[in-house]
């Protein structure tokens, strides 16, 4: 064996016998993670300590198309509904995915005589949904199920 051969397996067998080490100081120089305290939203769920909690101020829907061309709409803020209505409406927008959206408009191309359905929330940042009967995602089914019955009828534009 040569000297340079064995000069590399030397300075293999260290680098080997260091590495658990290394490794060991990055992880002592860490911070250690706090104790996960929780406390409960304004959806009754819990929430991690440290995580925004920012509670949904407000909410519209609007649904236009369809083979007559209507055009109806609710918007609220939801400090104005009971405590009840409120948690309610705050849940299924939250369990909708709505508040992981920001602009998002998936409809189907081509449809024809299809309703359009537009989602949108404020919890300090505005969240925005767009979708027509074919490309509606079954999570907000429930969300369009409850504020259906509350639109009235709006003016064309």
């Amino acid at each position: 064996m040569s000297r340079f051969q064995l000069k590399s397996k030397v300075i293999l067998a260290l680098v080997i016998a260091l590495l658990p080490l290394s490794t060991a100081s990055v992880e002592a120089k860490k911070p250690k993670k706090e104790k996960s305290q929780t406390k409960t939203c304004e959806t009754g769920k819990k929430c991690e300590k440290g995580k925004k909690m920012n509670k949904i101020t407000s909410f519209t829907y609007h649904q236009s198309g369809g083979f007559a061309a209507i055009n109806r709409g609710y918007s609220v803020k939801l400090s104005d509904l009971s405590e009840d209505e409120s948690n309610k409406l705050a849940e299924l927008i939250s369990s909708s995915g709505l508040l992981e959206m920001k602009n998002e408009r998936k409809t189907t191309p081509g449809a024809a005589d299809m309703f359009f359905y537009e989602f949108s929330a404020s919890n300090g940042g505005e969240h925005k949904a767009t979708f027509d009967d074919g490309s509606l995602p079954q999570t907000f089914r429930p969300l369009l199920d409850f504020v259906r019955d509350k639109a009235k009828v709006e003016p064309r534009s």
